[in-house]
């Protein structure tokens, strides 16, 4: 039976894809690189994530650099983000059904908790910083060991290929939405254990999946 959710929090519980387009477009001067134009942004939702470093001239091995960059000036925005519509009511609805919730991040727990606070979201168990965009595996096999918790238990919230990959190579199924950061056909080859379009069917999707 499941018992903890883990949740991924750009793109699926704060609506960030648009502030993640700014703030690449002020880095662009210092990285050299090409700027998004708001016509093409649907286009890279499509596309992996060295497609997308090559569409705006990111060499591969810069983006853990750019990365560092674009969480400090997450920071300054933080009062300015909203919570994607309908997802605080359904945090509160499994809370309130018993299981434990959590975020496992690639953002800063600084910015997360900074966000939560504003939002008077306090659902939330525990909340991890994974560090580096593609540590995400270590660290749910890590918050797996430490807490004690089978895979079976647990199941992931996520909006990106990579929150896939990570839960399936430790055998932790995966709701993968489509309102963050990756386009639904690019998470639909991923081939996660649920697809859901709008917030209000995740309910009833963690009832189902137990």
């Amino acid at each position: 039976m499941t018992k903890h959710v883990i949740f991924d929090f750009d793109g699926t519980i704060v609506e960030s894809r648009y502030l993640a387009v700014e703030l690449l477009n002020e880095l662009a001067p210092k990285y050299k690189l090409r700027k998004i134009k708001e016509s093409e942004y649907e286009h890279l939702r499509s596309l992996s994530i060295p497609q997308r470093c090559q569409a705006i001239n990111l060499p591969f091995y810069k983006l853990p650099i750019l990365k560092m960059d674009l969480t400090k000036k997450y920071r300054r925005a933080t009062a300015s983000l909203q919570a994607i519509d309908g997802i605080k009511e359904v945090l509160g609805k499994l809370k309130a059904g018993g299981m434990t919730l959590s975020i496992l991040s690639s953002n800063s727990t600084e910015n997360i908790n900074a966000f939560l606070a504003h939002n008077n979201i306090n659902f939330f168990d525990y909340i991890i910083s994974s560090g580096g965009l593609f540590g995400k595996d270590k660290a749910i096999k890590s918050f797996l060991t430490k807490h004690r918790l089978n895979n079976k238990d647990v199941i992931y919230v996520g909006d990106e290929c990579r929150d896939i990959c990570a839960c399936q190579k430790n055998k932790v199924r995966i709701i993968a939405v489509t309102w963050g950061y990756d386009a639904e056909e690019l998470l639909a080859g991923c081939h996660p254990d649920a697809l859901i379009r709008n917030p209000l069917e995740l309910y009833n999707i963690v009832l189902n999946m137990t």
